[in-house]
Formats: structure tokens, sequence, C-alpha cells
């Protein structure tokens, strides 16, 4: 191998580094830009589904009072036919 060719192979391979660092920088660049992606997109889900969350026990405190009330309520009614039937007030 001539001294030029051993030059121009040279050339070739530091050539060839210099693109594969590039390549590798902006390979990382794009991995941070995605992992800062993907964090913000985690953060925003776990908002949501904290607030999710807080709304559904909420939503689910309120049925249980509404229940109560509805079965006391009820409660109240029974008692009242009952006592209506059982006084003897079904109609004679």
């Amino acid at each position: 191998m001539t001294n030029e060719e051993m030059q121009k192979t040279m050339r070739f391979i530091l050539d060839q580094q210099a693109q594969f660092t590039t390549d590798i920088q902006m390979l990382r660049e794009s991995q941070a830009e995605f992992q800062r992606q993907v964090t913000e997109a985690q953060a925003a889900f776990d908002t949501r589904m904290g607030r999710l969350a807080e709304a559904t026990l909420t939503t689910f405190g309120r049925l249980t009072e509404a229940q109560t009330r509805t079965e006391e309520r009820l409660n109240t009614l029974i008692s009242v036919v009952d006592r209506y039937f059982s006084e003897g007030r079904n109609g004679k």
C-alpha cells in the first residue's frame, strides 16, 4: 500500500469516526428529549388519575350518603304502614 493510499484510508476512518460520534450525540439528544416527553406524559397521567380517584371517592361518598337517607326514609315509611295496619286502620 502506498503512502497516498494509507493517507486516504486513514482519512476515511477518521471521517467515519467523526460521523459515528456525531450520530451517537444526536441519538443521545433524541433519547433525552424522548425521556423528557415520557416523564411529562407520566406526570400528566398521574395527575389525571389522582383527580379521577378523588372524584370517584367523592361520588361514592355522596352515593353512600344518599343511600343511607333513602334507607332511613324507607324504614320510616315501613313503620308508618306497619302502624297503620296494626292499629286496625286497614279500611274497616
